[in-house]
């Protein structure tokens, strides 16, 4: 596993000089391709993993990616804090766990980062990952001209 340690910038409010100090250690591995996500959702990989979709419904009514759950980034932070049993009768699957990779997409990649920042700020041990290339990329490759459904 690969682990990435995060820094902030941090200012005394009487002295204009800086100093980084570590923030948080988070366990975000690298993204996720469109052939690793293929092989991931179809089973060729066994990882225990957990794909979230942060976009809103009104998009995820357009397609999605197969296995995918919509958690929408305004309720990422709140769902993730949720207790296992609240959390499975939201949003009809198990909580994520430190056990298998969480891993985020949303239309082009950006709200995906947001989510797992938010999200590791409310569970740190979580293993996250974000399909950066998210439904722009998987619509090209894996469906190419056919309908989106």
């Amino acid at each position: 596993m690969t682990a990435t340690i995060r820094f902030v910038l941090a200012t005394a409010s009487n002295t204009a000089r800086c100093r980084i100090v570590p923030a948080r250690f988070y366990t975000t591995k690298p993204d996720v391709s469109f052939s690793e996500l293929r092989q991931i959702i179809h089973g060729v990989s066994s990882s225990p993993y957990r794909l979230i979709d942060v976009r809103e419904p009104h998009e995820v009514a357009g397609g999605k990616v197969p296995t995918a759950t919509n958690i929408p980034l305004g309720e990422v932070a709140a769902a993730f804090a949720l207790p296992p049993s609240e959390f499975k009768a939201k949003y009809g699957i198990d909580r994520p766990t430190p056990s298998e990779e969480t891993i985020f997409y949303c239309r082009s990649g950006k709200r995906s980062q947001d989510a797992i920042d938010r999200v590791e700020k409310v569970d740190p041990k979580l293993i996250t990952r974000n399909y950066r290339g998210s439904w722009l990329n998987y619509a090209e490759n894996a469906l190419g001209d056919k309908p989106l459904k």
